[in-house]
């Protein structure tokens, strides 16, 4: 097992530094010639990090009896909504450097050349008219004819495509950005003055700026949901007190995995399904057996080795209709003091006297001593588990690179297909860890 030690925090935070280093520039910055140096040196920096961090985590570590203390809560708990915030948190630098790529083009550049000016100009033509439908908004593509204005008198056709909240039609007034001098290249065209002002002066634009308000909102919110106290004991300790709860003197005997199926209605009234988890093996003073079901995140081999022999208290409260094969949460109390929140059978009324196989009921709360810190909290990786993910991942940020560097300047393919890797990376590396945890433990429930 290893301890969170400081050097690996320092990583962390200094990785996240670079995220927000990197949306403070595009903020800033949002139409800026590529390559972007200010993004890449983001990127260096958080890559940097990350890759010490990734060192450090396989490296086992060691903490001290008053640093192993200060872990009270159980941290797996919170595995699940800390990668959807982190997910979420992603978002929005890779959103923005998409609006930042795709803003920046050779024809913008060309315009501020011969010096930018924005008109009011009339949709002489409509020439098609695409529909774009999502699940939240409908969109409109047009290819449309306008005249710009070309000297006190002059005005000259140009044909450009502009998206719109609904359809076009001839006589229309739009915004064109386009240059005052020399030969025209063309023009921007946009329903909102705004949108084009925001081109020129490099930041993002009002109806962007809310945009991102409100997806900062979001992960605020989210945020302290992953954050509430509800992975510490009082949680639980409630709940354990709030029926006829029972406890089962056990003992360690090793790792395992199996399906357990959550009972419906103790989490919500959300549908439930069989989940393959890692699970360590107890052993009661009677000789009987019983699961603890963990975390899908653990890996139940180091963690059994580490905990192997050690004797302590099985609390968790059983349905007076309980069923084979439902579980219910469960609390595992070692000797000193340490625990593990998990899940374990749910099985028939239990026996009244001490050292049943079920355990027997009680009322009252947890005894002396009461458990002051959980186990871990951290386990160490499996390479061989992650690795598919990692490069996942690692292929994702060389793409998000590749767009700070350039290469979809003037290339709207090149930077379509690193921005659908750079978003998709993440979410394939995820499934590729949740598939290999998968088939390991597989292996350990057949053995």
């Amino acid at each position: 097992m290893r301890e969170r030690d400081r050097a690996a925090a320092s990583a962390g935070a200094v990785a996240w530094a670079g995220v927000a280093a990197f949306v403070v520039c595009l903020l800033v910055r949002k139409v800026a010639p590529y390559p972007r140096w200010d993004l890449l040196a983001c990127l260096a920096v958080s890559g940097a990090a990350t890759v010490a961090w990734w060192r450090m985590a396989q490296r086992p570590a060691g903490a001290s009896p008053k640093r192993r203390a200060e872990h009270t809560r159980w941290w797996p708990g919170r595995r699940g909504g800390m990668v959807a915030l982190a997910l979420t948190i992603l978002a929005m630098p890779l959103l923005l450097l998409m609006t930042s790529a795709a803003a920046t083009t050779p024809e913008l550049a060309a315009i501020v050349r011969g010096g930018p000016v924005l008109s009011r100009v009339t949709v002489q033509e409509i020439h098609s008219t695409r529909r774009n439908q999502s699940r939240n908004f409908i969109e409109y593509t047009s290819t449309v004819s306008v005249a710009l204005p070309d000297g006190p008198r002059c005005t000259h056709l140009t044909t450009e495509s502009i998206t719109t909240s609904h359809p076009l039609n001839k006589g229309e007034r739009v915004w064109a950005l386009h240059p005052s001098t020399g030969v025209a290249p063309g023009a921007i065209l946009s329903p909102s003055r705004d949108e084009l002002r925001s081109l020129l002066s490099g930041r993002v634009s009002g109806y962007e700026a809310v945009l991102l308000a409100m997806w900062g909102c979001f992960t605020a919110v989210l945020a302290v949901l992953d954050l509430r106290e509800g992975t510490s004991l009082r949680h639980l300790n409630a709940d354990l007190v709030a029926g006829r709860s029972h406890m089962l003197r056990v003992h360690i005997a090793g790792p395992g995995a199996d399906f357990h199926l959550p009972y419906p209605g103790r989490t919500g009234n959300f549908p439930r399904r069989r989940q393959l988890s890692p699970a360590l093996r107890l052993t009661s003073s009677d000789g009987g057996s019983r699961d603890l079901f963990l975390d899908r995140c653990l890996d139940p081999v180091p963690l059994a080795k580490a905990l192997d022999g050690l004797h302590g208290w099985l609390y968790w409260t059983p349905r007076p209709n309980g069923q084979s094969g439902w579980t219910e949460p469960a609390l595992l109390v070692l000797d000193d003091s340490r625990y593990l929140l998990g899940a374990t059978p749910d099985g028939p009324p239990p026996e009244a006297h001490a050292g049943a196989p079920h355990g027997y009921p009680v009322t009252q709360r947890l005894p002396s001593p009461k458990p002051a810190r959980a186990v871990g909290p951290y386990i160490l990786w499996q390479p061989r588990i992650h690795k598919p993910g990692i490069i996942s991942f690692g292929i994702a940020f060389l793409s998000a690179c590749l767009i700070t560097a350039g290469i979809g300047y003037g290339n709207p393919p090149a930077l379509g297909a690193c921005l659908a890797t750079t978003a998709l990376g993440p979410v394939i590396g995820l499934l590729l860890i949740g598939h290999q945890r998968t088939r390991y433990l597989h292996s350990l429930r057949s053995t």
